[in-house]
């Protein structure tokens, strides 16, 4: 077994297993469930004096309020969903016989592909490609914590493309890419 910084590398009989952990941005996984509290603070506050206060009733109800109660509680889940992946995601590249199993997951539910060895081909890496900053710089801090973005590292299937390494640096992922094409040349 390899532990090549962030990702957990084992090499099998049947191939390469591959398990990448979320990229933590520890400002933000201690930032979300402080908000998240104040958040389920305010909304139980709201929907106590909207909905079950002495002076509350149906025809009295301001709708706008009860709107906003139901964004604020879409929002506060997404924000929940997110702060978990950020905790808890993994992405997994696993070969099994004639299949590699592809996974985005947290607690093992999550997207899940299985994809046929002989439909896959060049691996490669994809960063640096694009020079606007501002662009990068959002991706690397408002996408990748949360699971959301492409990948540093690429690969297609037939006429698709995926990615995974969301939490890797630049030199790993080259080192994974290096193992996937020394793999995948066996095949």
């Amino acid at each position: 077994m390899t532990n090549n910084n962030k990702a957990k590398i084992e090499r099998t009989v049947n191939g390469l297993n591959i398990i990448i952990p979320s990229k933590k941005i520890w400002r933000f996984l201690i930032f979300g469930p402080a908000w998240l509290g104040v958040w389920i603070f305010a909304l139980a506050f709201i929907t106590r004096e909207t909905f079950f206060s002495e002076t509350s009733n149906l025809e009295g109800i301001d709708w706008f309020l009860v709107e906003g109660l139901i964004f604020a509680t879409v929002a506060g889940f997404i924000v929940a969903i997110l702060l978990l992946w950020g905790y808890f995601g993994q992405e997994k590249f696993f070969t099994e016989k004639n299949e590699v199993i592809f996974e985005k997951t947290v607690f093992n539910i999550g997207k899940k592909n299985r994809l046929s060895i002989s439909k896959i081909n060049n691996f490669r890496t994809e960063f640096g490609k694009n020079n606007n900053w501002i662009r990068n710089f959002f991706k690397r801090i408002y996408l990748t914590p949360w699971g959301l973005g492409t990948g540093k590292i690429k690969f297609d299937y037939g006429l698709k493309t995926y990615s995974f390494g969301l939490g890797v640096d630049d030199a790993e992922a080259n080192y994974i890419v290096g193992l996937l094409k020394e793999q995948f040349k066996e095949q």
